[in-house]
């Protein structure tokens, strides 16, 4: 048996008003450079002490876990969601109580991905990079993790195991209610 299968991990903001619980291995760890992570995290890292979001070198750290392996266990009513564009299948929930974005939502899918720097007690090791076709000018990647132009095979390949595991259902997620 995976000695992390059972294993929770609490996700924090940065006051610690709010917690968000995740349980079991994640389907992957990995550093995101797409032009819409790098966005929002320049958005987010504007609010008053938000803390960092984007690592130094304009990568996103994420550890991607099941929707029905996650649940807020406290702060639930400071949870609300950004998108970048209102049609956008993808929104980012904020903890409006100290400005901490803690996950991206691709409400389509069957994963939440939760920000790797909201793991106090750390978060798995990152596996990949992902989307380095689009980080900035100048950024040289080391080598000690596969790095990706784009969502590699292995990439796709995990969420798949995790979609049959999860015998092809994508849970909604409802917190983080609307901006506005």
């Amino acid at each position: 048996m995976n000695r992390n299968a059972s294993k929770a991990m609490v996700a924090s903001c940065r006051c610690g008003q709010v917690k968000l619980e995740a349980v079991g291995a994640p389907i992957l760890s990995a550093v995101c450079y797409c032009a819409s992570c790098q966005e929002a995290g320049r958005q987010f890292e504007l609010l008053p002490t938000a803390p960092a979001v984007r690592d130094p070198d304009g990568g996103t750290g994420f550890v991607l876990y099941r929707k029905d392996r996650m649940r807020c266990v406290s702060g639930e009513q400071h949870l609300q969601e950004h998108r970048l564009t209102s049609g956008s299948p993808t929104r980012r929930v904020l903890a409006t109580c100290c400005n901490s974005v803690m996950f991206l939502d691709f409400t389509k899918g069957h994963w939440l991905t939760m920000y790797r720097n909201r793991f106090p007690d750390g978060a798995a090791p990152i596996e990949m990079r992902v989307m380095t076709q689009d980080r900035p000018d100048g950024v040289e990647l080391a080598d000690d993790v596969p790095n990706y132009a784009g969502h590699s095979g292995k990439f796709m390949w995990k969420l798949i195991v995790a979609w049959v595991a999860m015998g092809f259902r994508s849970p909604e997620i409802t917190h983080g209610k609307p901006a506005g």
